[in-house]
């Protein structure tokens, strides 16, 4: 028996007719590191998040402005997550400040403080990575938002980069499914060399209660740019903590739950395909 406390929430649910091409014109990945690459988007979106606050806590954003703070890198290190705020100076750009988070980080309970670095010169990985992540907010075609976030990852494929632009939303009970970028970037940060649309609109999914205070039970879109989920959706469901299920072209039926794509069945006749 369905539980009445217990709602889905749709986002353009709508049933398309089977993919005949299996090349969808996005570079594709396996399953594990779809998962890998939406869990470290996850946490590196949290590392940002929670050092942006502890930063502006200490210097407001006009100061910030002013000492020309430009955006940030996040680095996984042996010792835990650093993440760098970057200026621009007259040689280019520098470290402004560091905040250095432990291995096992819980970020709603440690708050290291934020510190000015002796040494301002960046590494050519972190330079690297600054710049895919300026390009990564220069290179978006299809605006679905006024603002969009960045996250950028070594390329598990090869010696570059990943970075994405993340459209986001102001409105609380919104979850932007679509209008999300991945850019495959050359090793200096310099070149796109493949710029993959992760959805074919600006969809969006609701979050809030049901009119009876009901709960979500799950999110529920479709996706037509891939027969497996992509990891924006892995990302999501790890930052808002809500299942979400995808309906793919094929008509598979993924959930995502915990970070997890698994395969739930195949869409039938009885669902209403035409």
């Amino acid at each position: 028996m369905r539980n009445p406390q217990l709602v889905v929430s749709l986002a353009c649910l709508c049933l398309c007719a089977p993919a005949q091409a299996q090349d969808f014109g996005i570079r594709s990945f396996d399953i594990p590191t779809l998962e890998k690459l939406g869990h470290d988007m996850h946490v590196q979106n949290l590392a940002a998040w929670h050092a942006s606050d502890a930063l502006e806590a200490l210097h407001a954003r006009s100061e910030l402005i002013q000492q020309k703070v430009a955006g940030w890198i996040v680095e996984d290190q042996p010792e835990g997550t650093l993440v760098r705020f970057i200026r621009q100076s007259d040689n280019g750009p520098e470290a402004a400040y560091d905040i250095q988070y432990p291995a096992s980080v819980d970020f709603a309970r440690d708050k290291p403080p934020v510190t000015e670095p002796k040494d301002r010169q960046l590494t050519d990985s972190e330079k690297a990575q600054f710049a895919a992540r300026t390009l990564a907010l220069k290179s978006v075609t299809q605006r679905c938002s006024d603002s969009y976030n960045t996250v950028v990852l070594k390329d598990p494929e090869g010696d570059g980069w990943l970075a994405w632009a993340l459209a986001v939303t102001t409105n609380p009970d919104m979850i932007m499914a679509g209008g999300h970028h991945r850019l495959t970037v050359s090793a200096d940060g310099t070149k796109v060399l493949q710029m993959d649309l992760l959805s074919r609109s600006c969809a969006v999914m609701e979050k809030a209660s049901g009119p009876d205070g009901s709960k979500v039970a799950a999110l529920v879109t479709t996706q037509l740019v891939s027969n497996v989920p992509v990891e924006t959706f892995v990302f999501l469901n790890l930052e808002y903590r809500i299942p979400i299920i995808v309906l793919t072209p094929d008509r598979t039926e993924w959930g995502i739950v915990n970070g997890k794509i698994g395969r739930i069945g195949t869409v039938g006749e009885k669902a209403g395909a035409p």
